[in-house]
């Protein structure tokens, strides 16, 4: 499911985006002729399949268009952390040392510009992070305008329908905005163009899929399969949960070749299949509750603190140093989660940022996390960690703070 260098990173997206780009149809998800889809968001295949169509499916011109394009925006969240961490008045070396390590140190290079081509995720980042930096610029002023919260409400509507997950740890982060400085008379604002923009594109997403598919499918058909191949009594206490989670994407994922096509087929198309699937993990988790709680609690844990075999999730564990990216992964995710709710009890700011990484979290905790479900975080929490680090230093010091 990965390429190397300048091939494609195939999966459900770019098969998409090569059917967009052939025959302008939204289809196949799983190269071979399935039809009609809502496997995937609506927006995500279209970067690449513009590329496509211009350059040429999958070749070498279309990837660097593609990798330009993922480059850009990882370089525009880095500057909109940076911009987060100037306004919160974090250490300037802090901030400096956030910047080199996130910039230089590939401890996720592979996801953020292979992935990144195919995928939402970088597009997701940059949504939530401007998000966030609208609530900081709003918290500083004595009184908040409406065009502000109607602007920021629009932007989480299109991150809503860009990345949900994202667009639910936007929509949490301003709900707390609106309670802590917002007039009741004007909570009205944010939610009112929030569904200004994200109710049009859902239900045009929706029509188009009652039309194609036989359902009003808002946003994407398959949580039924992602939440079974997550909770089974197989997941529970594995010897070796890569293997586990191998084996179970095997039997289960229809972009496999093998018996998952063959149950997919059978169940007559992806709506059905996926349909079961979700029927059957919810028979397992009524029946299963300690162990759904049990399961729910280590998703939540390895969002976070993401184990080895997270840096091979869909065969071997391969590349050099894996070791290191954990440790390195760890190591900062650790000390900003511990800033962040240390500075989010004291300073209002940071509780913008706690309920937007938390939400982000939320959708995971029922579903295995991989290592790009938490990218949307990752960057924010690398500069919080660096930021508690220069903020430690700066009380052992006693040196003053800098003006922001």
């Amino acid at each position: 499911m990965t390429g190397t260098g300048l091939k494609p990173f195939t999966g459900e997206s770019h098969n998409v985006a090569v059917a967009l780009a052939t025959t302008g149809r939204f289809a196949d998800p799983l190269a071979n002729g399935g039809g009609y889809t809502a496997h995937v968001s609506m927006l995500t295949p279209l970067p690449s399949a513009i590329a496509y169509w211009l350059f040429g499916v999958d070749t070498s011109v279309a990837e660097i268009a593609l990798s330009i394009w993922a480059a850009c925006l990882v370089a525009l969240s880095i500057w909109l952390c940076w911009r987060l961490a100037c306004l919160l008045g974090a250490p300037p070396l802090a901030r400096v040392a956030a910047v080199a390590f996130v910039s230089l140190v590939p401890i996720q290079f592979n996801l953020e510009i292979r992935e990144g081509r195919s995928w939402e995720v970088n597009l997701g980042v940059v949504l939530l992070l401007w998000v966030l930096l609208r609530l900081q610029l709003a918290d500083r002023k004595e009184v908040v305008d409406k065009r502000s919260l109607a602007i920021t409400g629009m932007i989480s509507g299109f991150l809503f329908i860009v990345s949900p997950p994202a667009g639910l740890a936007a929509v949490v982060a301003i709900g707390l905005f609106l309670i802590l400085r917002v007039r009741f008379s004007q909570w009205w604002i944010a939610p009112l163009a929030f569904v200004l923009v994200a109710g049009p594109l859902a239900a045009i997403w929706a029509e188009r899929n009652m039309i194609q598919l036989g359902e009003p499918i808002p946003l994407r058909d398959n949580f039924g399969m992602e939440l079974d191949i997550s909770n089974y009594s197989g997941a529970v206490h594995p010897a070796d949960p890569h293997a586990a989670y191998v084996s179970r994407i095997e039997d289960i994922h229809p972009l496999l070749v093998g018996r998952a096509n063959e149950k997919l087929r059978a169940a007559g198309g992806e709506v059905p299949y996926y349909h079961q699937l979700g029927r059957e993990a919810e028979s397992w988790i009524r029946t299963h509750p300690s162990d759904f709680l049990y399961l729910s609690a280590r998703h939540f844990v390895q969002f976070f603190l993401p184990p080895r075999w997270f840096w091979g999730t869909f065969g071997a564990v391969t590349g050099k140093a894996v070791w290191l990216r954990q440790f390195l992964v760890w190591a900062t995710a650790i000390p900003g989660l511990i800033t962040l709710a240390l500075l989010a009890w004291r300073r209002r700011p940071y509780a913008y940022l706690l309920a937007a990484t938390l939400a982000c979290s939320m959708p995971y905790i029922i579903v295995q996390p991989i290592l790009r479900y938490r990218y949307l975080v990752s960057s924010l929490l690398i500069f919080l960690a660096f930021e508690g680090l220069g903020r430690l230093i700066r009380n052992f010091t006693g040196a003053k703070p800098a003006e922001k």
